[in-house]
């Protein structure tokens, strides 16, 4: 019997291991080599000289690094608070009409979510042209000036803001929608009869309830977006004159630009510990026992 036990564990514990191996494969061992690499001189694919914590100096000291690590805290947070809040407000109007229509605003909603960002990021890019782009072209036709949205500064982080918002507003919705919809009616019918607003009752009842869906949809979209490479460089490549420079594309130059890969993979580490600090913070203060 204990033979018998003992091989269903063997057996049943092999179905993980393909998982395992992939696993294993595909991000501890890379993950390992980049912490190990981050305490080298790698130029050009070669192996140099072992250098301590000059690499991790290096991008700590740097003025062009610390500006893009403030540029990308900056486009997070404001694009991650508006697709929280968009999507908390389109997810509540959905909850309250219900119906067709309703199912058709979560489906055209989540689109922007699950189609490619390269092929969204190349579509907004045509759109904020200032020749060629559609919105141009709608203001030349009306006798108005063209725009050139992604060639000024200002106008620039705001359309890479506005682009990042849009892309992961479809998320927030569906997630925070699943959570108002697993609320019990019957707290609600209560509070109604009790005389609460509709205030009182979203407030005190329904982000309460929600509160795990908030926080993981908050968390999942800090991550996503603090770590996005591929909208901004597809949208403004960080320009112009470094406005939309974000610690991605900062990363990305010093490996397959200057070819700096010791100096970027002690860049990839601080940028995990920064997320990994950002994810912790979310949990302390939204007291969530894990």
């Amino acid at each position: 019997m204990q033979k018998q036990n003992s091989l269903k564990r063997f057996f049943g514990g092999a179905y993980i291991w393909p998982a395992m191996f992939l696993l294993l494969a595909l991000l501890i061992v890379p993950l390992i080599y980049t912490v190990y690499s981050g305490f080298f001189q790698y130029k050009y694919m070669m192996k140099g000289n072992f250098v301590g914590l000059q690499n991790y100096i290096y991008c700590l000291s740097d003025k062009k690094i610390r500006a893009s690590f403030m540029t990308t805290i900056g486009v997070t947070v404001v694009s991650t608070a508006i697709s929280i809040v968009g999507g908390l407000l389109m997810a509540l109007w959905i909850d309250r009409r219900g119906g067709f229509f309703s199912y058709l605003i979560e489906m055209v909603g989540l689109i922007p979510w699950v189609i490619s960002m390269v092929v969204a990021g190349l579509l907004w890019r045509w759109l904020f042209n200032g020749d060629l782009g559609l919105f141009n072209l709608i203001l030349k036709g009306l006798g108005m000036e063209p725009i050139y949205v992604i060639q000024n500064r200002n106008s620039a982080i705001i359309a890479l803001i506005f682009v990042m918002s849009w892309r992961t507003i479809g998320y927030s919705m569906v997630m925070l929608l699943a959570g108002l919809k697993g609320i019990d009616g019957t707290l609600l019918e209560a509070a109604r009869v009790d005389g609460a607003t509709f205030l009182q009752t979203l407030f005190r009842i329904r982000l309460p309830l929600i509160k795990s869906n908030l926080l993981l949809s908050t968390i999942v979209l800090t991550v996503s977006n603090f770590t996005n490479n591929t909208v901004p460089k597809v949208l403004t490549s960080g320009g112009p004159a470094n406005a939309t420079n974000v610690i991605t594309l900062e990363q990305y130059n010093l490996s397959f630009v200057y070819y700096e890969f010791g100096r970027s993979s002690a860049l990839s580490v601080l940028i995990m510990a920064v997320v990994v600090v950002i994810i912790a913070c979310y949990i302390k203060v939204a007291k969530y026992e894990l």
